[in-house]
């Protein structure tokens, strides 16, 4: 009997029988890029280093693939800790849309933009000390706080400004644009024409749209709600301190914004540098989990016997 007659016979397509004649053992399914066994306690050991403790998971990355202990990805760092449960879940926050923001237009034209805006601390005594942050964009460095007491005035602003563009490195005054909002005291003549003789133009957002700065707004908020952040302040010199500190904090921190290089860093022109060197190291680190793959997976495997049965 041939064997289109007896697939006929028991109904088998001819395609599916030579199929079965030539079957092979699957081979065995592992991603080679997966961390190494010896990789992963690494990354636990990291979430309890004392400077790392209670930080977000990017503090563990960038610590791990900057000292070249442990080069992957932030999604697996947070994997292997969410797993160990080292992460603390956060609630959900409800997206609002800021629709369009002219300030996007600005820096995609190559302007940098000086933002600034106040926000208000109360101490136990009842004391209001107003902080006026100033922050460049988009470097996200911030380069001052002022302060003043109980109101803010343009006189306060304008020594805010004073004292941040000190720091701004001069090859980017030629390119410095300001971008605030409607408050009375931004918008004041006085303020105006202090900042036209900096050399500074001005740009305000659309009335009522606080959403047109949105940098200057997370600020306020990080400002307010860190995690370092006193949950009071005794008296206005403890406010002042805190302003000090944070100015640290934020400036030598990494930032999502900037793919979690610090606003120092990207101030001073190593954004590019560091980038490529983490590319660098994950690439390296790859081609090392590449070649352990390769080590313990037998590239041909023997075929298996079959044997077929006389139909």
């Amino acid at each position: 009997m041939t064997q289109r007659q007896a697939c006929s016979i028991f109904d088998i397509d001819q395609r599916t029988f030579r199929r079965w004649k030539s079957w092979q053992a699957p081979k065995p399914q592992a991603a080679w890029n997966k961390i190494l066994p010896q990789e992963r306690p690494s990354i636990i050991d990291f979430a309890w280093l004392p400077e790392l403790y209670d930080k977000p998971v990017t503090h563990t990355f960038v610590h791990g693939i900057d000292t070249g202990i442990i080069s992957a990805s932030l999604p697996t760092f947070y994997r292997v800790l969410n797993a160990e449960k080292l992460v603390q879940p956060r609630p959900p926050r409800k997206r609002t849309s800021t629709g369009y923001v002219s300030a996007h237009d600005l820096l995609d034209s190559g302007f940098k933009l000086v933002c600034y805006d106040a926000t208000q601390f109360r101490t136990m005594a009842g004391i209001t000390v107003w902080a006026i942050p100033v922050l460049l964009l988009p470097f996200r460095s911030l380069l001052a706080i002022g302060d003043a007491l109980n109101s803010v005035s343009a006189k306060d602003l304008q020594a805010a400004v004073d004292e941040a563009f000190i720091k701004i490195p001069e090859r980017l005054l030629q390119s410095l644009v300001t971008h605030l909002d409607r408050g009375s005291a931004m918008k004041s003549r006085s303020t105006k024409e202090h900042l036209q003789e900096l050399g500074l133009a001005v740009h305000c957002g659309r009335p009522h749209t606080p959403d047109d700065e949105p940098w200057i707004e997370a600020l306020n908020k990080s400002l307010k709600y860190h995690r370092d952040c006193p949950d009071s302040f005794a008296q206005g010199d403890d406010v002042l301190r805190w302003f000090g500190t944070f100015l640290h904090i934020h400036n030598n921190e990494p930032h999502s914004a900037l793919k979690f290089v610090s606003p120092q860093q990207a101030l001073d022109g190593k954004q590019e540098v560091i980038l490529a060197q983490r590319t660098q190291k994950l690439l390296l680190a790859r081609r090392q989990r590449l070649d352990s793959y390769r080590a313990n997976v037998p590239m041909f495997a023997p075929e298996p016997e079959v044997r077929i049965s006389s139909l």
